[in-house]
């Protein structure tokens, strides 16, 4: 999705104009997308959620092909109501930045930096929101971000903090082995084709679980965030 991504500096880019586009053939190749978990209900409506194998993170299937993305139209527009963050949060990203070495700093001062993330706001210089002359600046005259640029940076770090609450949930399933491989049996051309490298959640498994993991994961929401990803998987024939 991004091909020319770079650091939103004011030197390079003080006159650089933002255009808010409704055309997403920048994701058009893209057959899956990582949610977090306040999309669940909306994203449950319109996609099967599932868990990929090696990954910490739920996705949205937009197809089952490689380089297919099932839910954008001709003309470029998204074909249901909910759009996933990921592709909302585009041109923008945060990327971690490499800290530099400090050969004067102590070892404490060393293991305190290593395990403090620090994330740089970049742009997709190349995306088609910045291709008109015309549009929103993103500095102000004074080298400070303007107002939609503010707006544009808290919803990357909103999402990411999200991310982070989300991928902790799924360890948690993980741990409880609740997570199992499934296929999806698809019909291609005639075929019955059926593709893996997916996970669901053991409905069997969940309900066998002790009664304080239950009880305590209706608290923290888990269990409707299950219940979500299973309703989603609806019209999904699965092996």
């Amino acid at each position: 999705m991004f091909k020319k991504i770079e650091p939103l500096t004011q030197n390079n880019h003080q006159d650089l104009r933002f255009t808010t586009i409704s055309n997403y053939n920048f994701a058009r190749k893209i057959s899956n997308a990582p949610i977090s978990f306040s999309e669940f209900l909306h994203a449950s409506r319109h996609y099967p959620i599932v868990f990929i194998k090696g990954s910490t993170l739920p996705v949205v299937l937009l197809s089952l092909s490689q380089n297919q993305n099932n839910f954008i139209n001709d003309d470029g527009s998204w074909k249901v109501p909910y759009i996933p963050a990921h592709f909302r949060q585009y041109p923008f990203a945060l990327v971690k930045a490499e800290l530099p070495a400090d050969a004067s700093a102590t070892s404490s001062q060393k293991d305190a930096e290593a395990n403090q993330d620090r994330y740089v706001v970049c742009i997709d210089r190349d995306a088609p929101h910045f291709a008109s002359s015309q549009g929103d600046i993103m500095f102000t005259a004074n080298g400070e971000f303007t107002e939609m640029t503010i707006k544009a940076v808290d919803f990357l770090k909103l999402y990411q903090q999200e991310m982070a609450v989300t991928s902790n949930i799924v360890k948690l399933m993980e741990e409880k082995e609740i997570l199992v491989d499934r296929q999806f049996n698809v019909n291609a051309n005639g075929q019955n084709i059926s593709v893996g490298g997916f996970r669901t959640v053991d409905m069997q498994k969940l309900n066998a679980l002790e009664d304080a993991v239950l009880a305590d994961w209706v608290r923290k929401g888990i269990l409707s965030l299950i219940f979500s990803h299973v309703n989603s998987l609806a019209g999904m024939q699965i092996n």
